[in-house]
């Protein structure tokens, strides 16, 4: 029954790509020529009622065991991209020429004044790990921030041993190269929102903005 399958959805993988050769000749070569006409039209009655392209695909992915050496192969490519596009979006990662840059939420990472991965983070590192794995051609960084509750040495240490948990988590589950990544702790020196209000009181908002890790992937060899 799974051969069957398989055949059946191999041969329309191959009525597909013929019948796309013959519209293409009929339009661009002859347009008017009735054998290009007649031979697109069996092409696509051949693929039976659901004559999408859509579900073609749906039918091949329910079949179990096929060949990634024919059809996975494209498969694996659109989930691939699909799965790094939402990530991205995800993530609110920020795409330029030469780099990609991601801001994690130090809350959503770590409890209060620790420095190991919660379990809840591990949606959030999964999808920046796929970024890596299929964006990178050279060097990762991870710096690690603080607010500035707490002193300025301490919160130094902390940050560092944050980004220290990114890029261990990365290099453990995400199967990321250790050597490419570079990790430095900022603590406090580098806030992107007021600690505290205009009056003196606390910024509740502002720390929490304050509280992040900051990763930056290079996407493209930067020319010497």
């Amino acid at each position: 029954m799974r051969a069957l399958l398989k055949h059946n959805a191999n041969s329309a993988v191959v009525a597909s790509v013929f019948f796309a050769i013959s519209a293409i000749a009929w339009e661009a070569d002859q347009p008017d020529d009735p054998t290009a006409h007649d031979a697109a039209k069996l092409s696509l009655l051949s693929l039976g009622p659901d004559q999408g392209a859509q579900s073609l695909i749906e039918d091949i992915r329910e079949i179990e065991g096929l060949d990634a050496a024919i059809d996975g192969q494209g498969l694996a490519l659109l989930a691939t991209v699909e799965e790094l596009n939402q990530a991205i979006d995800d993530l609110g990662a920020k795409v330029g020429e030469m780099e990609i840059s991601v801001v994690l939420s130090s809350d959503i990472l770590f409890d209060f004044d620790k420095a190991d991965i919660k379990p809840t983070a591990e949606t959030e590192l999964t999808k920046l790990g796929l970024i890596i794995r299929e964006k990178r051609t050279g060097d990762v960084t991870i710096i690690g921030h603080t607010d500035a509750k707490g002193s300025e040495s301490y919160n130094m240490k902390l940050s560092d041993r944050r980004a220290d948990s990114v890029k261990n988590w990365l290099v453990k589950y995400a199967q990321i190269n250790t050597e490419v990544i570079n990790t430095e702790g900022l603590g406090e020196t580098q806030p992107i929102a007021p600690n505290v209000k205009a009056d003196g009181s606390d910024d509740t908002d502002g720390r929490t903005k304050n509280r992040r890790v900051d990763v930056t992937i290079q996407t493209k060899e930067m020319l010497n």
